[in-house]
């Protein structure tokens, strides 16, 4: 009897250590996203809103 308590222990830990490394993955996928669209300024569908938002960021730093 001790061993199946044991088994169904393991069993019951699997699914959380799944659910952690599934939400630890959608995480850095998320950081490792936003990291890679802020570095990268080329994509044509954000050139006009980044175009817009040059100009005020440089006139907020001028003074």
């Amino acid at each position: 009897m001790a061993e199946l308590l044991v088994q169904r222990k393991k069993r019951s830990v699997l699914p959380w250590v799944i659910l952690l490394l599934l939400v630890a993955a959608l995480i850095g996928w998320l950081v490792w996203r936003n990291q890679h669209v802020s570095s990268d300024t080329t994509p044509a569908p954000n050139n006009t809103t980044t175009t817009q938002q040059a100009p005020d960021n440089g006139a907020n730093r001028n003074p």
